[in-house]
């Protein structure tokens, strides 16, 4: 079944109940990330137990190749801790048609697959099978049009009472790019900016990326990725006693792991990794970009993806009542360390 455009991002919040599968694709991966979380938020929020966990269980569509049944099982399968489950299958293809098909044909109750996957054509056959579905939904997720990224900013700076004049937020757009995830975290970052005059010119909007907290957590990016978990620790240690919120480092990863793997695929397609870095928006700092290049030549998409899984599952751990944020932000940056020593 297909929604109208206008209409997901209000169907994300007001999920039926009775959908038993939603297919997110695109060229947008900010955007499809960040509607997956509303849908899952939408998913738990109705639980009749206030102590619910959310039962979040990530399966590689390979390991779906390899044993079809396991889609079954886990969506049978009961957990003590919750009375509802979300299955999240990353890099969604046509292979997985018929497994899909099947898994269709049958009920479970409270269980909610949630397909993730790149541009699919329209003659892509989990595409059509979606597309003709009565109840399971498929929702595009295209970049972002400049008129809408100024929208968005609009609309966040008059919820924060943020004011800067339409030069600036023109200027703003457009080196923000297309990317709803990084559109969404430089926002962020611009109120946070803005401090208690609430007022930013076109200076700003160039200055403010250059912030002390922004380059701490660059640092330890570059760390994590390098593997040298050491210095990893100590710059996340150093962040975390600067009351730098968990969620922001980890949107941080997100947004930088999201534009890592932009990069790698489009390296597939152009070797010249300067013209594909120096065409990246929000740009990146020039100090950085050695470090960029041999991110993205010692990465692979699978692992990236499997570092994007882990981030988001983060996130919606430190979303949790009672959660403890630093321990779940440090382990989800170390273990991202240790993906590329694998």
């Amino acid at each position: 079944m297909k929604i109208q455009n206008y209409k997901i991002d209000q169907y994300c919040k007001d999920l039926l109940p009775e959908t038993p599968a939603i297919l997110l694709y695109g060229q947008d991966y900010g955007l499809i990330s960040e509607r997956s979380s509303i849908i899952i938020n939408s998913f738990f929020k109705n639980t009749k137990n206030q102590h619910y966990s959310l039962n979040i269980i990530d399966i590689m569509y390979n390991d779906i190749l390899s044993n079809p049944e396991i889609l079954e099982i886990e969506a049978s399968s009961i957990s003590l801790l919750s009375s509802k489950k979300v299955i999240r299958i990353k890099d969604t293809n046509d292979a997985l048609h018929n497994v899909v098909e099947d898994y269709l044909l049958k009920s479970y109750k409270d269980c909610l697959i949630i397909l993730l996957s790149e541009p699919l054509s329209p003659r892509s056959k989990i595409r059509k099978l979606f597309e003709a579905h009565e109840e399971a939904v498929i929702l595009p997720c295209y970049n972002d049009e400049n008129n809408n990224i100024v929208s968005l900013i609009k609309s966040a700076f008059k919820e924060e009472g943020v004011y800067a004049d339409d030069d600036s937020i023109n200027l703003f757009a457009n080196y923000l790019g297309v990317d709803r995830l990084i559109t969404k975290a430089e926002i962020e970052k611009a109120i946070l900016y803005a401090g208690k005059d609430k007022k930013l010119d076109s200076k700003d909007f160039t200055s403010f990326i250059s912030d002390q907290t922004s380059l701490s957590i660059d640092e330890l990016y570059d760390f994590s990725l390098a593997g040298n978990l050491k210095e990893a620790y100590s710059v996340l240690i150093k962040i975390q006693k600067e009351g730098t919120p968990a969620i922001q480092i980890i949107r941080s990863f997100i947004r930088q792991m999201q534009s890592l793997h932009n990069i790698i695929n489009a390296s597939s397609l152009n070797s010249n990794f300067n013209n594909i870095i120096d065409s990246i928006r929000p740009p990146i700092y020039f100090k950085r970009k050695n470090n960029i290049r041999n991110q993205a030549q010692s990465w692979s998409l699978q692992k990236v993806n499997k570092a994007l899984l882990l981030l988001e599952s983060a996130e919606i751990s430190c979303k949790k009542p009672k959660s403890n944020v630093d321990i779940i932000t440090k382990q989800a940056i170390l273990s991202i360390g240790l993906i590329n020593k694998k």
